[in-house]
């Protein structure tokens, strides 16, 4: 039975035909990174006539299809990120749109000292991620990655280790440019060629 949330009071202001054109947009953000299946969708769409004063992404949610924080980033900052020139690694993203937990961060990070295979791919085998979820990040973020090698770019580690490293200190803290960020090279300098480790 489909769960109806409670009516609320609209408080966006957004005109009906404005609205619908951004429901849309996230339906099909969301299936494209296969997040949620079409029939979601199209149930969800059918309580949007109803609740009109409910976005579709808090309805979604609201059945528990997908957390409240996943559909807040794509609404609120994917078409921002794909604006940008600079790249953050891909498991910032990731953790951003709350498809992965810190623990399942340093987890992952774990197993690529061990075995050098990519962040994604050690994702998708933890069963963390779908690969199709993966693929979608990879073609809107990282789109000459696609196809690449599953195993780490050893060349290319030790300036992504050091990104990320900067990434999840402004994520855990808050704080956009942690105050021992001036540090970070000389850390990362010091670290044997087999503990650096590839995000991608």
């Amino acid at each position: 039975m489909f769960y109806h949330p409670r009516a609320r009071v609209n408080l966006s202001g957004s005109k009906p035909h404005i609205a619908l054109r951004r429901q849309k947009k996230i339906g099909t953000l969301l299936l494209e990174a296969d997040l949620v299946s079409s029939s979601q969708i199209e149930l969800a769409l059918q309580a949007k006539q109803q609740y009109s004063n409910l976005r579709l992404g808090e309805i979604i949610a609201m059945q528990g299809w997908l957390k409240s924080e996943t559909a807040d980033f794509f609404v609120e900052e994917w078409s921002n990120l794909l604006k940008q020139r600079y790249r953050e690694p891909l498991g910032y993203y990731l953790q951003q749109a709350a498809l992965l937990e810190q623990e399942d961060v340093e987890g992952i990070l774990e197993e690529q000292i061990q075995t050098g295979v990519r962040f994604g791919t050690v994702a998708v085998l933890q069963g963390l991620i779908k690969s199709t979820t993966l693929d979608f990040f990879l073609m809107h973020l990282f789109p000459r990655q696609l196809g690449d090698s599953p195993f780490a770019n050893m060349r290319s580690s030790r300036k992504v280790k050091q990104r990320y490293s900067k990434s999840r200190s402004a994520l855990s803290s808050h704080i956009v440019n942690h105050p021992n960020s001036c540090h970070q090279t000389s850390e990362i300098d010091e670290i044997e060629p087999s503990k650096i480790i590839w995000i991608d």
